[in-house]
Parts: structure tokens; sequence; C-alpha cells
């Protein structure tokens, strides 16, 4: 073999060295970026996972600013994990320990630089903005085999008492978005009473323009009762009465909650600012409010005969906020929103 011969196989194997060397370098890589990628995702999946155990185990309602670098993967939350991945086929999922009290919201978020955690009420969530209504309530569950509203006679009290009767329009219709609401979704016209009268003619609608008594039928198995709040001072709250001590206290206390959430869960109030909201059990027997006693009582029945352990209704009276504050004002002027969100709570205690 000629010097040229020999030149050109010492420079085939050269190359051929060359390459393996190549081969070897980026092999060597892949594996190296491999063993750094894997035990990343495996500690961000534990790291959240961790992170949502600590909103279980958190009091009340609150929001949690997930600091790690999440802006390269995508996130996976189930029912009881969590998984994180660049590609769906290589993710890492962990598990955390779910509540039966608390319901997590499902939900993938992509290449997010900020997520936040956050319970509110009974309700987990994951999302990418730090706003969260933390006045939620965390309502009861009761029975799966709890009796439907849509089968019960269901009483719409927009007036307030024997000697307020004359309640405002704004109320009255109020009480006309609950009732077109709640027969959209399959509750029977005939089930639904009042204590005012009705329009003539279909659909069924409460007379606003010129509002008079009909008397409080006392078949209903569901009262819903409503008014503004009269405080002197800014202060807007959200009220839900029930009947402390009544066979039924149980129900209308997680109703109030369904119907109080529903109204701070309405984006469509969320200009009106509203400052605190609570559920409050009453003493029919000793309270000296302006409560709404002519609903509680039979055909020529004194109120003094009332026992509160006899009353088998599930009741909720709503106070809306409080008229004598400018908020509350604002917040009586929405009167679609308030019927819609009453009536989503009473289809919400359905589920």
């Amino acid at each position: 073999m000629d010097k040229r011969g020999v030149s050109r196989s010492m420079f085939l194997v050269g190359e051929i060295v060359g390459a393996a060397i190549i081969a070897v370098l980026l092999i060597s890589n892949a594996m190296q970026w491999a063993s750094t990628e894997r035990p990343h995702k495996e500690y961000l999946a534990k790291d959240i996972a961790l992170s949502i155990d600590s909103v279980f185990a958190s009091p009340g309602n609150i929001i949690v600013n997930y600091t790690g670098n999440l802006a390269n993967y995508s996130v996976d939350l189930t029912a009881d994990s969590v998984k994180v991945y660049k590609e769906p086929n290589d993710g890492i999922t962990r598990k955390f320990v779910p509540s039966e009290n608390v319901e997590v919201n499902g939900i993938t978020l992509k290449k997010k630089q900020n997520i936040f955690f956050k319970k509110t009420g009974n309700e987990i969530f994951m999302d990418d903005s730090a706003h969260a209504n933390l006045n939620i309530l965390s309502c009861d569950k009761l029975d799966e085999k709890k009796e439907k509203l849509k089968n019960k006679k269901i009483l719409i009290d927009p007036g307030y008492g024997e000697d307020n009767i004359e309640e405002s329009t704004k109320i009255c219709n109020i009480g006309n978005s609950l009732i077109s609401n709640i027969i959209i979704e399959g509750f029977d016209p005939l089930n639904i009473l009042s204590t005012i009268k009705f329009d003539v003619g279909e659909p069924k609608s409460l007379y606003c323009e010129a509002i008079s008594k009909s008397g409080a039928p006392n078949d209903a198995d569901v009262i819903i009762s409503f008014k503004a709040g009269e405080y002197d001072n800014e202060k807007n709250n959200i009220k839900a009465f029930i009947i402390s001590g009544s066979k039924k206290e149980k129900e209308s206390r997680a109703l109030a909650c369904k119907i109080i959430n529903s109204i701070i869960n309405n984006k469509r109030l969320n200009s009106i600012n509203i400052d605190g909201i609570s559920i409050v059990p009453v003493d029919l027997e000793t309270t000296n409010e302006n409560f709404p006693k002519y609903i509680f009582l039979k055909d020529e029945e004194k109120f003094e005969d009332f026992k509160t352990f006899d009353f088998d209704k599930t009741f909720v009276l709503l106070e809306i906020g409080n008229i004598e504050s400018e908020q509350g004002s604002l917040l009586l002027e929405r009167v679609s929103e308030l019927g819609n969100s009453i009536a989503k709570g009473l289809i919400d205690y359905e589920k």
C-alpha cells in the first residue's frame, strides 16, 4: 500500500474514532441530563403533594402561593394525586391524603410561572391567579338519601311580617327571579307557594305592582324568606337566619350555606363589597326581633303556643346586605343576579 492509501486509511480510522467519541459524549450528556431532570420532577411532584396536604390541614379558608419553578412543566391535579411532566408520557405522579369533607377540583396547568392552591369552604382549587373569595363558608354534607327539594312544597316569602307587608318592589322581584330560575331547573310550579299574591296568568310570578298578603300556607315543607338588613352603619353583611332546635335545623343550615356561597361566588356581584357573612341560629321562643312569626303559626294559633322542637320545616331567612349602606343599596339593585344566586343555592343543595 502506498503512502496515500495509508494516509487515507488513517484518516478514516480517525473519523470513526472521532465519531465514536462524539457519540459517547452525547450519550453521557443525555444520561446526565436525564439523571438531573427526573429527580427534579420527583422533587416538584412530592413538594406539591405536601403543599396540598398542608392546605387540607389548614383551618378556615386559605390561599398558598407555590414558589417552586414550574415554568417548564405542566401540572395535573386530581382528587388524590398530582403529576408533573414536560410530556404526558414522562410524568412523575405523587399521592396526597384526601379528605372526605373537602373536594379537590381537578385541573391541568401548563407551564405557569406561578400557581396558587386555595381552600374555600369545602373545596380545594389550583390555578395561576391569587384571587379567591375567602368569605366562602364550609357547608355540612347531608346524607345522600336526603329529600329532594324538587319534590317539596316551597314557600317564598319576600314580605317581612304582617306590619311590613308592603315590601319593596326590589325584594318582590328578587322573589320572581328566584321562582323563574327554579322553574327552569325543573321545580314544579304547583309546589311553589308565597306569602304574597301571585299575578294572573303564566308564567308563574308574584304580583309586585301592588303587593298584598296571600296568607302563609301551612303545608309548605321549605320556607325561603328574605329581606334587606337595616343598620345605622356602613357595614354590608349577608346573614342567613335558621331556627335553632327545630327538627330540620341541620338541613336549614346546609341550605343557608349553599345560598350564601352561591351569592358570594357570583362573579357578576364582584363589584359589590360584602364585609362579612354568617349563619345565625335563632331561638323563636325568646327572640324579640322583627321576625316573620306569622309564617310559623297555624290558623288561630297564638305564638305563645308555638314549640320550636315541633317545627319540622326547612327554613332560611336571608338578610341581603344593609340597605342603609351604599354597598347594600347597590347590592339590592342587582335583582336578577340575587334571584339567580338564591336559586342556584337551592339547586346545589340537591347535589
